[in-house]
């Protein structure tokens, strides 16, 4: 029974794993998507910065008001993209680095961005 018992928990094990890698990769495909929408999204307010331009180069006239408000809207799309891109650097990571928050692989002893030496523990904190 011992056998059946071990073979039964390795069999729950690996579905764990397998259902865990699933769910990774459903989330990573879906900031995909959201950075492709906000991508799509900020094109749309290009284009809207571009026909207004038109517009005050014809007729001398520009809303400023509308200008900020859409460069303050691709403002924002851009930081919510770097925010999914950097929550999915760090997934794939194993570290971060304690000094400037880059995502970190585990054999790394500097830092490729700020230079700084890593010191990690063995559970991945800062020494």
């Amino acid at each position: 029974m011992d056998f059946f018992n071990d073979l039964l928990d390795k069999a729950k094990v690996a579905l764990d794993v397998a259902v865990k890698a699933t769910e990774d990769a459903v989330d990573v495909g879906k900031q995909k998507i959201s950075i492709s929408t906000l991508e799509t999204r900020i094109s749309k307010d290009y284009k809207a910065l571009g026909e207004m331009y038109y517009n005050f180069k014809a007729t001398g006239q520009m809303d400023e008001a509308a200008v900020e408000a859409i460069v303050a809207s691709i403002s924002e799309k851009l930081a919510q993209i770097a925010e999914i891109r950097d929550e999915m650097r760090r997934a794939k990571s194993d570290r971060i680095c304690p000094h400037c928050g880059a995502a970190i692989e585990k054999d790394i002893i500097f830092c490729p961005i700020c230079g700084q030496k890593l010191e990690f523990t063995s559970d991945g904190g800062e020494a």
